[in-house]
């Protein structure tokens, strides 16, 4: 708890076995609730995970085994937020390379700033490759162009919102299209409240990386644009 503030932390699942027990250890105190979604393992995750419930009263360990394309980064998500039960919903990867630990700090900016939803931008950091950069930053021209909205990281996968904000961001995207319309969404749906916040990487990832990065980034620049085009021709939900 931050002051009298409940805090929900949801992070994503898939194939984490070998870390998972020190990464949920090591989550901050103030955290009150930690959501995990597994999704579509091909290890023993879900059963570490149950193991650690048993153990840890503040854990819930949830299963979404919907799929986009192979990919269920977006369901499992979207399966825990519509679980958390926290005031402020924090939204981070389960591999270690956000920093939960600061989610004091950017609260008490969010709440200065008078915003109810913060994306959180690790850039420019030196430590994350060219190729990451080169890609994001593309990506964040082409959400500038096309919807007015200037990100410095438009991918990022660590989200701090107000839970009174959920209805507000109608998520869909099963797959890693969640991170860019969560972003968009909450921009169009809640105008000023939103903003993004600098954040440092953590560390480098635990474990291996789900996603051909090439391919993602195409699928991305395609639904960025498909969206635009969707929104302009009244075929999302309006509020």
């Amino acid at each position: 708890m931050i002051g009298n503030l409940y805090i929900s932390l949801v992070m994503p699942c898939r194939n984490e076995e070998a870390h998972l027990g020190n990464t949920i250890k090591s989550v901050p105190d103030f955290f009150d609730e930690i959501v995990l979604v597994e999704n579509r393992s091909t290890d023993d995750t879900y059963r570490v995970a149950k193991s650690l419930e048993n153990r840890m009263p503040k854990l819930r360990v949830l299963k979404d085994d919907r799929t986009h394309g192979g990919i269920g980064y977006g369901y499992a998500h979207i399966t825990g937020i519509g679980a958390a039960t926290g005031d402020i919903i924090v939204c981070a990867d389960c591999d270690g390379t956000y920093p939960i630990e600061d989610v004091p700090r950017l609260l008490r900016s969010m709440l200065e700033q008078g915003c109810a939803f913060a994306t959180c931008s690790r850039y420019p950091d030196s430590s994350i490759t060219l190729k990451h950069r080169l890609g994001v930053t593309t990506l964040n021209l082409e959400i500038l162009v096309l919807y007015g909205l200037k990100l410095c990281d438009s991918l990022s996968g660590m989200w701090i919102f107000l839970k009174d904000v959920i209805p507000r961001l109608k998520l869909t995207e099963g797959d890693w299209n969640l991170s860019p319309q969560i972003k968009i969404n909450a921009h169009k749906h809640c105008g000023e409240l939103f903003c993004e916040l600098p954040v440092r990487q953590a560390r480098g990832r635990l474990g291996q990386t789900k996603q051909s990065y090439w391919r993602t980034g195409i699928r991305h620049a395609m639904w960025i644009a498909c969206n635009r085009v969707h929104e302009r021709q009244g075929l999302l939900p309006t509020d």
